[in-house]
């Protein structure tokens, strides 16, 4: 009989969405050494535009920038 091993357990990561009062949406990374990360939401196409990425639609500039 083999013997089982317990799986390999990811960062402990944790991702929630909150909505501010001024409407804009926020994504909060909250990491294992109590620590916060916030990323505000904005249109994926103009973040493309904004880094540089070419092409007629928002997966193609984001193709050609990843």
């Amino acid at each position: 009989m083999s013997k089982l091993t317990p799986k390999p357990k990811g960062k402990g990561l944790e991702i929630k969405t909150f909505k501010g009062q001024s409407g804009q949406t926020y994504l909060v990374i909250k990491t294992l050494g109590g620590g916060f990360h916030v990323f505000a939401e904005t249109e994926a196409k103009e973040a493309a535009e904004d880094c540089n990425g070419h092409g007629k639609n928002t997966r193609q500039k984001w193709e050609s920038i990843w």
